[in-house]
């Protein structure tokens, strides 16, 4: 090779080292977005209750904010047109469209579009199959079994504290027999105590819930109380929910000396509300509430779907509830 060629030669590399340092120097140009592309999917959200006669099914569209701040985004994800079914063996049920107005219009101002079907209540241990269908972005769904029926019953000793709180120890207990549901992952077992009271010339009907405990064990004040949370279920079918004389009498003159002295009070009865959270529920719940460990740093933000062909939840919980009904002596009344 002579020196022409071997000068040529030179001179192609250099070329072509030129054009790739100057599409490296314009790549850096570029703005780099770390999220990708947006995989285009429905988002199917529904849970089914046992406490209502109607049931819905919330049926959007993935989205990306334009910044990096997803609460930015105001855009209605709502899909249109989308035919949304539920199956329960043989029988295939439609839902239909429908708009209801929102409680809280801070970040979105549009009222919310669902799909409904009523009247229609689940049944227990039930499994239903939810399926949407949309010409633009495919179809979705999952499954969820109910739970079954649960047993409630009051425990030993619970209807003399109920009665007569006055004439038992703060510790003493009033318990809760529960027999729970194959099926339930979850439970939160809530007591509440309904009252009338007289106001305006005329009886008004109430209730107040009753706490769990204190939030600072040397600080006994009303305001510093907490509730049951959901909580995982037992090995066992047995369990016992069970409440405080303590709670019960201070919820008791919480309402007839701090909400309504000099009221007229009447106490009707008491509510031992219990329910039921499948898997499917139970499993988003953690993500979405209790997910955030004090005790250590997570840099993830784990996430729960069990629908296919898209992302959301398909889930179900029952209410049920034992009533107890108070004597119309009961020491708390204010006639």
């Amino acid at each position: 090779m002579n020196n022409s060629m071997i000068a040529k030669v030179l001179f192609g590399f250099s070329t072509i080292g030129s054009l790739l340092t100057a599409v490296l120097l314009l790549a850096c140009n570029e703005p780099f977005d770390p999220r990708g592309e947006l995989d285009q999917k429905l988002v199917v959200f529904s849970v089914l209750s046992t406490d209502r006669n109607v049931q819905f099914v919330r049926v959007e569209r993935v989205y990306m904010p334009g910044g990096n701040d997803p609460l930015a985004h105001l855009t209605d994800n709502f899909v249109p047109n989308v035919t949304v079914t539920m199956r329960d063996g043989d029988l295939t049920m439609r839902f239909h469209d429908t708009t209801f107005s929102r409680f809280d219009t801070t970040r979105f101002k549009f009222p919310l579009h669902a799909y409904a079907l009523a009247p229609f209540i689940p049944r227990y241990g039930v499994q239903y199959e939810i399926t949407a269908q949309s010409s633009e972005l495919g179809t979705a769904g999952g499954k969820v079994i109910v739970p079954t029926r649960p047993s409630l019953a009051l425990g030993a000793l619970a209807s003399d504290v109920l009665n007569n709180p006055g004439s038992h120890q703060s510790g003493d207990p009033i318990p809760f027999e529960v027999f729970l549901s194959d099926i339930a992952k979850g439970f939160i077992g809530r007591l509440f105590i309904e009252y009338s009271v007289h106001r305006s010339g005329e009886w008004i009907n109430e209730r107040a819930e009753v706490p769990v405990g204190y939030t600072y064990s040397g600080l006994k004040d009303f305001k510093y109380v907490t509730y049951p949370q959901v909580t995982h279920r037992p090995t066992t079918h047995q369990m016992v929910c069970a409440y405080t004389n303590e709670m019960y009498s201070h919820t008791l003159i919480e309402v007839v000396y701090a909400r309504y002295p000099g009221s007229k009070i009447a106490f009707n009865r008491i509510v031992f509300q219990f329910l039921q959270v499948e898997q499917n529920l139970y499993n988003y719940y953690l993500v979405a509430h209790a997910f955030n460990d004090p005790h250590s740093t997570r840099l993830d933000q784990p996430d729960y779907s069990n629908i296919v062909g898209g992302v959301g939840l398909v889930g179900a919980y029952t209410l049920d509830s034992l009533v107890y009904p108070l004597p119309e002596d009961f020491g708390f009344n204010r006639q």
